[in-house]
């Protein structure tokens, strides 16, 4: 899967060109604040913005931050579960990545604002322990060690409601397409939407392959073309803001949630992954069983032997769970295949057609309530462990496992991925990998915000968590 950058901006990285300078450019723009942005562990952006004129200050000493946005849970609430974070005092830095690989972007679907990333940092600007920026950070820096570049991108699925409908009042889905799924019918239903995203994500520097209805009722997708390290995640966080102000315009509101409807097919961010050699080539592809080198091999084994670990941080919320079901393409047993849409790991093989570039695993258990930082962290580190170990994975599968037999599975070595908090929960303190990508600070924090959405959702309907759920992505 080879990488594309996206275009040069007049506002681009502060490294070319000095800060004030930068901000006399938006400025000119008519850009009147910058928006810092962050994601929390529930998947959710944050920002805070700042005025065009103080992003100078901004870049040197940062804006104040509580710490406590560490420990917020998918419903706002706080939770002071974690000893490390137990007390409402504390407050970070938040700061601006001038130097990132998208710098700071003038939003052209929302005039006078502008975006950057943002880094959290102590007070005496050293690392914060539950910064999800640097977790990737580090496993991109243990990549570079070995001798890779990561590339990674995200197929993002979404919900397109009619915002406001008399008959509606609940916040129930009011669907803007109304199908057949694929087709050039629910596409023309939302055309006016569709024209202003894909002239905002070209405006923005954001590059995508494809933009289509998908299966599920009123669904849309859109598939960011790869980008290496962190500017896979930083696109993916802008795409959504130019996302939404998109379809702000036209009267209508988008839904990345997992599970918009209990009935619904649900939203995947499916990511799809791959390694670069030093000579810039895809490390995957080789003349190995199924297109593949023995890094490639490994690739594969390390994400298979890691899944239950890794899946409980890529698709974490108790809509991911309610997501996860037989037949509805979500992941619901640990295997992999080649071209199989309902394996958990996906291999996307070199062809004739394609060449060998194209090379690359997609991990289909993956969604909008996963931090996309701490997503390919630990993908990349499952994926590196594997190529480091040399490990084969066994024989890749080609059918609905679904629809076996349970002594079928059993007898393949196949389970199911949690569908429980419980079993997520063990699973994620379970994989000394994982626990490793994050640091036992970042650790106690995520299991305390997973912790709380379980208690909240206890007593409540599936019907109640999907609602709760629904907008706030």
């Amino acid at each position: 899967m080879s990488a594309e950058r996206p275009p040069t901006r007049t506002s681009g990285p502060a490294a070319a060109v000095g800060v004030e300078e930068l901000a006399r450019k938006l400025d000119s723009r008519d850009v009147v604040g910058v928006s810092i942005g962050w994601v929390d562990n529930n998947g959710i952006v944050r920002s805070r913005t700042v005025p065009v004129a103080e992003l100078p200050a901004a870049s040197r000493r940062g804006v104040g931050n509580t710490a406590a946005f560490a420990v917020f849970d998918s419903h706002d609430g706080i939770t002071f579960a974690h000893e490390g974070l137990s007390t409402p005092s504390g407050d970070v830095r938040l700061t601006p990545v001038l130097d990132g690989p998208l710098g700071v972007t003038a939003q052209s679907g929302l005039p006078g604002f502008a975006w950057v990333p943002g880094r959290q940092l102590t007070g005496d600007g050293e690392p914060w322990a539950y910064d999800q920026r640097a977790v990737l950070e580090r496993q991109l820096d243990r990549a570079a060690d070995a001798g890779y570049t990561f590339v990674a991108g995200f197929e993002m699925e979404m919900v397109v409601s009619h915002e406001d409908d008399p008959h509606e009042p609940t916040g129930d889905v009011v669907p803007a397409h109304r199908g057949p799924a694929y087709s050039a019918n629910a596409m023309r239903d939302v055309s006016g939407f569709c024209r202003a995203l894909l002239a905002d994500l070209a405006a923005d520097g954001i590059r995508i392959g494809q933009l289509h209805a998908e299966y599920g009722g009123s669904q849309v997708e859109m598939s960011l073309s790869p980008l290496p390290g962190v500017g896979a995640a930083d696109a993916q966080v802008l795409a959504r803001q130019t996302a939404h102000a998109a379809a702000q315009r036209h009267g209508l509101r988008l839904s990345f949630a997992p599970v918009t409807t209990l009935a619904g097919a649900g939203n995947g961010w499916h990511l799809h992954s791959s390694l670069s050699g030093p000579d810039g080539t895809n490390a995957l592809a080789g003349d190995g069983p199924h297109g593949l080198s023995p890094a490639g091999l490994g690739y594969v084994a390390g994400l298979l032997r890691e899944l239950p670990g890794v899946t409980a941080v890529t698709a974490p919320s108790s809509g991911s769970l309610l997501r996860r079901r037989p037949g509805f393409w979500a992941s619901a047993y640990g295997f992999w295949g080649v071209e199989n849409r309902e394996a958990a790991v996906r291999l996307v093989p070199p062809s004739a057609l394609l060449g060998a570039e194209v090379t690359n695993v997609e991990l289909k258990a993956s969604d909008a309530s996963a931090n996309p930082y701490l997503s390919l962290a630990v993908v990349l580190a499952a994926g590196l462990a594997g190529v480091a170990d040399g490990a084969v994975p066994p024989d890749p599968i080609g059918e609905d496992v679904g629809t076996w037999s349970e002594e079928r599975r059993e007898a393949a070595g196949i389970t199911a991925l949690a569908t429980t908090p419980e079993r997520a929960r063990a699973d994620l303190l379970g994989s000394a990998l994982v626990r490793d990508v994050l640091g036992e600070d970042l650790l106690g924090a995520f299991v305390a915000c997973r912790d709380a959405d379980a208690a909240w959702a206890a007593p409540r309907t599936a019907d109640e968590v999907v609602a709760s759920l629904r907008w706030q992505y």
